[in-house]
């Protein structure tokens, strides 16, 4: 939450309960890397951005996929044990 009001305050604007099925991007011939140019949504909208933050948690590896990104980190569960 602390991320999120320091970013609001810079003139951010997020976007929550969002249903985002993948990232749009264009090529340009001076580059090989694309342009990021917005976020599609499962509703068939597109909110225009450049620049895109993964906050999909244990996700973020399948939404890496959905944009051609490799993240390398897998989601595990975890145990502990409380003693005296």
């Amino acid at each position: 939450m602390a991320y999120a009001k320091g970013a609001k305050m810079w003139g951010t604007k997020i976007f929550e309960g969002s249903i985002v099925t993948g990232v749009t991007s264009t090529y340009s011939k001076s580059s090989i890397v694309p342009t990021v140019t917005g976020v599609a949504l499962e509703s068939g909208n597109t909110i225009e951005t450049n620049v895109v933050v993964n906050c999909a948690g244990m996700w973020a590896r399948q939404f890496g996929e959905l944009c051609g990104v490799n993240i390398p980190n897998q989601a595990a569960e975890h145990y502990y044990l409380i003693t005296e």
